[in-house]
């Protein structure tokens, strides 16, 4: 489906979020603008109102409520002239009225019945209107209010102001409202208009910003993609390592690295397996084929038994190996067996004291009390390896000593000697697979380069940890810490 992209899930909650923004500003921006024109209206119409009190009260006596008796005041001849002259002060009236009709805003007068008292010329003349100007102010036609009562209400076509003076009547202040409608639907429809053409001016700048921002995911899908395919050597190319896809690329490219490296150590791993194993198995056969080509003595053929029979157990010692490093590669859970270090390594110095003597060297034990938890008999196999590798790797005379103890809280095993000692620049490859730091003596000894890489796997298995220290014509330690029992 299209929603599966993720530049159209990103150009999807753009358009909901710009039509969402869109809307509810136009609609507010719609409704100030309703607002400010209606307030305008109401405020010319109570100006009209107020203009109009007075004139209306000349032509229609007593609208604006019972007249009371003028005070005394002392003779004047132009008031008393303008106080006798009824007729100048009617026309004056109706020429004030004729003006307010002018701008546009009609005027009635109704009695409570509905009865028209006044209407100006430009006044509407249906009576429901007047029906429904009574409805909004509503009195009861026997309550005079105390004070004026003015209402503005919104009738069909019109706004008007309801004006109630004390007395029985209502005065109306009207305007059409036709042309205030038409200018708020013109701007109704170009507000829509607006919003419509934001919302897609804003979908297609989102849409350019998002491929934009969507282009180094798809470099790095086609990087991934060309190392997947075989390019081992090709690398993300990072721009920014600050940005979340940089994070991401610099990410991958460690983990391409790493895999790379994984693939490339098991590729050497099984050349070597199998160069180590291709060795005797070349003299098994050689051996046996040349024994049935010709008739042998009963020693030649011991001999080449004795060949073959060597052959066999290196064979099978190479591929014990490979099998512990498998199982330890599959994560195969460790016993959880109480034991201690002092007596597994009593136990192997006692083994290893024949082949201490046949090699001219000196196995000396310093053995206390370190006790652990896991599987005693690869435990035991470590120290073998330790131990035996110190013998076998140092010339005659050479003093092995191993020791345990609890030393800072884990306990402690210590094989050193005081040997030939390893180069630096072999110390930190010596735990790698099939890596051996005098190749002519290991094959010799009939070693395959695998006992130091079993013995950091056993060790780290046990959640412990294996470090080496070394000085070429000094000797060699090698210490194995374990969380203590």
């Amino acid at each position: 489906m299209i929603f599966h992209s993720i530049r159209w899930r990103i150009l999807a909650w753009n358009f909901g979020l710009l039509a969402a923004t869109a809307s509810v500003l136009l609609v507010a921006f719609y409704r100030h603008e309703n607002q400010a024109w209606l307030q305008e209206l109401d405020l010319r119409l109570r100006r009209e109102m107020t203009r109009g009190m007075g004139p209306l009260n000349e032509v229609v006596p007593g609208v604006a409520g019972p007249r009371n008796p003028a005070p005394a005041a002392r003779p004047n001849a132009k008031a008393a002239a303008r106080a006798d002259n009824p007729e100048q002060r009617a026309t004056k009236a109706k020429t004030a009225l004729v003006e307010i009709a002018g701008t546009g805003v009609w005027v009635q007068v109704v009695d409570l019945e509905g009865k028209s008292l006044y209407r100006s010329a430009n006044a509407p003349t249906e009576p429901e209107l007047t029906a429904q100007a009574l409805a909004e102010l509503a009195t009861n036609a026997d309550g005079i209010p105390a004070r004026p009562q003015d209402l503005m209400v919104t009738l069909p076509g019109h706004r008007v102001l309801l004006h109630r003076p004390p007395g029985r009547n209502l005065v109306m202040f009207g305007s059409p409202t036709l042309q205030l409608d038409a200018a708020l639907a013109d701007l109704a429809r170009s507000l829509t208009l607006a919003g419509f053409a934001v919302v897609f001016v804003g979908c297609g700048v989102g849409w350019v910003l998002a491929g934009r921002s969507l282009k180094p995911i798809d470099r790095i899908a086609a990087d991934a993609e060309g190392i997947a395919a075989g390019d081992f050597g090709r690398k993300i190319d990072v721009e920014d390592t600050e940005s979340e896809l940089g994070r991401l690329a610099v990410v991958l490219n460690d983990t391409f690295g790493k895999m790379n490296a994984a693939r490339e150590h098991m590729a050497q791993f099984t050349a070597d397996a199998s160069h180590e194993l291709r060795t005797p198995l070349t003299v098994i056969l050689s051996d046996s084929q040349g024994a049935l080509r010709q008739e042998r003595t009963p020693e030649e053929y011991r001999a080449t038994l004795e060949t073959i029979k060597q052959s066999a157990l290196r064979m099978k010692s190479i591929s014990d190996a490979l099998l512990e490093l498998a199982h330890g590669d599959a994560g195969r859970p460790v016993a959880q067996d109480p034991c201690d270090l002092a007596d597994l390594a009593d136990e192997s110095v006692a083994l290893l004291g024949r082949v201490a003597r046949e090699h001219g060297a000196k196995l000396v034990p310093q053995l206390e009390s370190a006790p652990s938890v896991g599987d005693a008999g690869r435990l035991g196999r470590v120290i073998l390896n330790l131990s035996i590798n110190a013998i076998l790797h140092n010339e005659a005379g050479v003093t092995v000593t191993v020791s345990t103890g609890v030393v800072d809280g884990f306990s402690e095993l210590r094989v050193a000697d005081d040997g030939r000692g390893i180069a630096p620049e072999n110390l930190d490859r010596i735990f790698e697979r099939f890596r051996r730091v005098d190749a002519s003596r290991s094959r010799h000894t009939g070693g395959a380069g695998l006992g130091l890489a079993i013995v950091k796997q056993t060790v780290e298995a046990h959640g412990g940890t294996i470090a080496v220290t070394s000085e070429v014509g000094k000797g060699t330690v090698f210490v194995v810490r374990l969380p203590k029992a």
